[in-house]
């Protein structure tokens, strides 16, 4: 801006200066050619004086002598007559012969007849100093035409040039004097014109700097004042439009970063543009800083996606990360242009619609199968019948006894499965009272002792040493218990050791049932709970068991607010855990069932 603002200044003064010297230029011309005509007057006068009063009067012996007492150089002009052939035979510069003899411009033209002026030729005076002269020489004919004498008269031009000099000076010095107040003036102007127009670059500079909460004062109601104005709108305009930005973009972070779906931004060369917390944490990545190239190498993603996608909308790929399954979506986004700026990819944590999914095909294989089993027995002891094993009583006793226990079996799977079923879809009422836990253990001990006696089993119960109240529904609490003790029976060898106890914290009661049993492995543990699932499949079956019995005890313990937890180290035994609230819990469905009532 101080290079503008010069440049106006040297502008400025440049055109005063171009006037100045024109002018003054103009001025020293027009005075030069005024005494240049003033002087040509003054000789034309004198030298037709000359020849009125010398040459017309008298001869050319008496020309010296009329010359001296006609004319003088009073004026500063010299007067001289000359003969035709050029030689001066009288003048007023000497009184008498020799003269002095001129042979310039004026004198030869003179000499042809012709009247002439000369300047700026320099010559000595009579005193022996070098002047410059302006003359004129005026042919003086006879009657036939013929140049008789020549009048030269001469003006001594130094006057002149000195008054042309002063005046020079005078002009000199106005100019010098024009500039100076022309440099001020130039100088208050480039600022009247420079200064908002430097505060208006600082302003820019500023706001691009990102300084927008400022405001320039409009000090004028020219342009320039409303190009200040416009300034200021803009920037107002800006800063809400960037504080609206500002706030969009916040947003967009909070919730990328709150997402629950991972999401990662390439742009079209694959540099990396952003990735959410989810992404990261998803790809168990610290930081994400991969490309494309790299992202797509580092997990094996399959080669069909690749970055520029041309007109495909998404494509989509399921892979793993160590124990998880992400699920992937690769779109494109354009400009307005219609020309691919990058892909963004969208990754979905599948891991546990994947263990569901197979959870549930697991779940058709186990019930298809259970009921399989038992049917295809049934089938195939009916046509043994059927084909003449009826006739034989014995036999047909022994195929209707296993007939009737394998319905048997299939009837308590169904139960069992419509148990789970009412539970999935809240469907299951209880029929909450107070329990006095102590004794209702006691009882199932001695329910269950028998059992555990006949495999040499020791199952014992140590009661806590204060009443125990629980809130639930006996029958399904009952249950619960039945199947864990005999669960700890069942799947303990001989000489086991099955103890049950109580102990609480502040919130919960903790039933607890510990056996020496077989154990449960580390992998199989987190499964227990899962329906059908048999840690041991081949013996759970020869026992007879569904492997729903711990699935329906834990919906019976949530559906109570508690919990079923396990514990257990494989070949040392197994804990197996009620957790009882010792607040009456507050159940959405809960009904009183009359005694003796079903227990879906």
């Amino acid at each position: 801006m101080r290079s503008i603002k010069w440049k106006l200044i040297a502008m400025y003064l440049g055109l005063v200066l171009i006037v100045m010297i024109v002018s003054g230029t103009y001025i020293l011309l027009s005075l030069r050619n005024i005494e240049i005509n003033k002087s040509r007057q003054q000789l034309e006068i004198y030298a037709e004086k000359i020849v009125e009063q010398v040459i017309d009067a008298g001869d050319a012996d008496s020309f010296q002598e009329d010359l001296q007492a006609t004319v003088t150089n009073a004026m500063g002009i010299q007067g001289n007559v000359l003969n035709a052939e050029g030689e001066t035979i009288a003048s007023t510069t000497s009184p008498k012969a020799p003269f002095t003899q001129y042979t310039d411009q004026a004198v030869i033209a003179g000499m042809n007849g012709t009247a002439t002026f000369s300047s700026g030729k320099k010559s000595t005076d009579s005193f022996g100093l070098l002047k410059e002269w302006m003359s004129y020489a005026l042919p003086v004919t006879d009657e036939n035409g013929n140049v008789e004498y020549i009048v030269y008269t001469r003006l001594d031009a130094s006057d002149m040039q000195s008054s042309l000099n002063e005046t020079t000076k005078i002009i000199i010095v106005a100019v010098s004097i024009a500039l100076f107040l022309a440099a001020i003036m130039g100088y208050v102007f480039a600022l009247t014109l420079t200064g908002p127009i430097l505060v208006l670059t600082r302003g820019a500079k500023n706001m691009a700097e990102g300084k927008l909460n400022q405001s320039l004062k409009v000090r004028s109601n020219d342009e320039i004042g409303q190009l200040t104005s416009s300034f200021n709108y803009m920037a107002a305009e800006l800063r809400k439009t960037m504080s609206e930005i500002s706030k969009e973009k916040n947003r967009m972070e909070i919730i990328l970063h709150n997402m629950s779906d991972g999401v990662i931004s390439f742009a079209k060369d694959g540099e990396l543009m952003l990735a959410n917390t989810a992404a990261e944490e998803m790809l168990k990545v610290d930081k994400m800083d991969m490309d494309f190239s790299h992202f797509i190498r580092a997990f094996d993603i399959s080669t069909g996606v690749y970055l520029d996608m041309g007109d495909e909308l998404s494509k989509a790929v399921t892979f793993p990360v160590d124990k998880q399954f992400i699920h992937a979506t690769f779109s494109p986004h354009y400009n307005p242009k219609k020309e691919m700026e990058g892909v963004v990819v969208v990754l979905q944590d599948v891991t546990e619609q994947k263990k569901l999914d197979d959870m549930r095909k697991e779940f058709v294989a186990n019930v298809s199968h259970e009921l399989r089993t038992p049917l295809t027995t049934v089938k195939s002891y009916t046509e043994t019948l059927m084909e003449g094993a009826l006739d034989d009583r014995e036999t047909a006793m022994e195929f209707l006894s296993i007939i009737d226990s394998e319905s048997d079996r299939m009837a308590f799977l169904v139960r069992d499965l419509l148990q789970l079923s009412r539970f999935d879809n809240k469907q299951v009422r209880l029929n909450i009272t107070e329990i006095e836990m102590n004794e209702f253990l006691m009882t199932t001990v001695r329910q269950s002792k028998i059992h555990a006696e006949a495999k040499h089993q020791e199952l014992t119960f140590e009661p806590c040493d204060h009443p125990v109240i629980i809130y639930g529904d006996r029958d399904r609490v009952g249950q619960v218990v039945n199947n864990i003790v005999t669960n700890a029976i069942k799947y303990s060898l001989e000489q086991a050791k099955i103890r049950i106890f109580i102990t609480e914290d502040e919130k919960y009661y903790k039933i607890s049932v510990k056996d020496t049993g077989m154990g449960i492995t580390r992998e199989d543990l987190p499964r227990i709970f899962e329906r059908f699932y048999r840690v041991d499949k081949a013996r759970s079956r020869a026992m007879g068991g569904t492997g729903l019995g711990l699935a329906i005890a834990k919906e019976i313990m949530e559906s109570h607010k508690g919990r079923l937890t396990a514990e257990s180290e494989y070949g040392k035994g197994t804990t197996m855990t009620m957790w009882f609230p010792k607040e009456r819990p507050e159940l959405e469905y809960e009904h009183e069932f009359k005694a003796g009532g079903p227990t879906e």
